[in-house]
């Protein structure tokens, strides 16, 4: 067996002497080897001598070569880049960033399905649904059911009622409009109790805008549409 050339430096030697003295038991083993190696002896002499296979040597010197030093640490693994933390999670932040209708989807909210099916056009490969999980927790977003609790700018019963006979007025106001109909609707089952869904959001904020006046958004449940207008339980906002 040939013996295999390498250089090294001061520092280099110097921190391979350190370990010596100082290193675990498997880095004392490696760096003596790559001493050896330095000082020109064989690879067969330096495997004998450490009782190890001669491949198991030629590693470590492979190995110091390409990464110095941390190269000889067992925890030191480089391997090769990961995809899904080089191409899929900046493919995820642009996606979040954006509404799923911006890609040519009809929904609004990005889940799981879309997000597979977006990723294996913009890859062509397909990507397990638990991939895109570990995606969003990296991203800081949790699967979880929101509580239901009442706002404290939730308005009282007494409140409520008033708006209702206001709507009620503005309602009954517009039958002097001869282009107006008036509709009346039955068993329309409105729950006072509102559907409650699962859903990722990014931890340490809020499932819906508390202030829904900020966002230009409006999030109520019973409403009654006319022109421009939109009547709602608790208030009248004009588009």
């Amino acid at each position: 067996m040939k013996i295999v050339k390498l250089a090294l430096s001061e520092q280099e030697k110097t921190e391979l002497e350190y370990l010596q003295i100082n290193g675990s038991n498997l880095l004392r083993e490696r760096s003596l080897a790559i001493l050896h190696c330095a000082q020109g002896k064989k690879l067969t002499w330096i495997a004998d001598a450490l009782n190890r296979r001669i491949l198991t040597i030629r590693s470590w010197i492979d190995s110091f070569r390409k990464y110095g030093i941390s190269g000889l640490s067992r925890a030191y693994s480089p391997g090769r880049p990961s995809f899904r933390k080089k191409n899929l999670l900046p493919e995820l932040r642009e996606c979040l960033s954006k509404s799923p209708r911006d890609y040519g989807f009809f929904e609004n909210v990005w889940t799981l399905n879309l997000l597979k099916t977006h990723f294996k056009k913009q890859f062509n490969r397909d990507f397990s649904a638990s991939t895109i999980t570990r995606l969003l927790k990296d991203e800081g977003y949790s699967f979880k059911r929101p509580k239901k609790s009442m706002p404290t700018s939730a308005p009282s019963k007494e409140e409520k009622l008033g708006q209702v006979q206001q709507i009620a007025q503005e309602i009954l106001a517009l039958k002097d409009n001869q282009e107006t109909i008036v509709l009346f609707l039955d068993e329309s089952h409105f729950s006072t109790e509102p559907y409650v869904i699962r859903g990722w959001h990014k931890k340490g904020e809020d499932f819906f805008p508390q202030d829904s006046s900020k966002t230009g958004k409006s999030f109520g449940i019973w409403r009654i549409q006319s022109g421009r207008q939109t009547f709602l339980l608790e208030k009248r906002v004009e588009k």
